[in-house]
């Protein structure tokens, strides 16, 4: 629930995944093998969803997305999602309604980005234009050696 999708262990383990503070990406700590749209400490007990499906119409794509969770010490909901993109390979990241002036956010920052198996590469994405609405839409794509971002919207 904390705003990341791991490919962890074939035991369906995912050590470090309870991690409520978002590492720099990349990070060599775990979690690691990780695709992140928005990491905080989100309590969907506190109400909300998440959900997962995957869409087989072209283009092919796994969408996980939060809606309406909150962050663990605040109420207001924050709405967001990763898709996974089979032909292209492509991550994109879409933002709803997000609590921008959650100081859980500000004090300790919000992990986005993509991150590789062992944690020496991958791409972190600022989310100060993300917090304050000014991007709604991030689309990544693997180069051959690292994911980069290829739209903004």
């Amino acid at each position: 629930s904390n705003g990341f999708l791991s490919f962890g262990e074939e035991n369906g383990n995912c050590e470090g995944c309870t991690r409520t503070i978002a590492d720099p990406i990349p990070d060599m700590s775990v979690p690691n093998n990780l695709v992140s749209p928005f990491w905080a400490d989100f309590d969907p007990a506190q109400g909300g969803n998440i959900k997962y499906k995957y869409v087989m119409n072209m283009p092919d794509r796994f969408i996980a997305q939060w809606t309406d969770v909150p962050e663990a010490t605040s109420v207001p909901g924050n709405t967001f999602q990763a898709a996974l993109f089979f032909d292209s390979g492509c991550i994109e990241f879409k933002y709803g309604d997000l609590d921008g002036q959650n100081p859980a956010f500000v004090l300790f920052g919000v992990g986005i980005g993509v991150e590789n198996i062992d944690g020496m590469v991958g791409t972190e994405i600022s989310s100060l234009d993300i917090l304050d609405g000014t991007i709604t839409c991030i689309r990544l794509c693997y180069d051959g050696t690292n994911y980069v971002v290829v739209d903004e919207q």
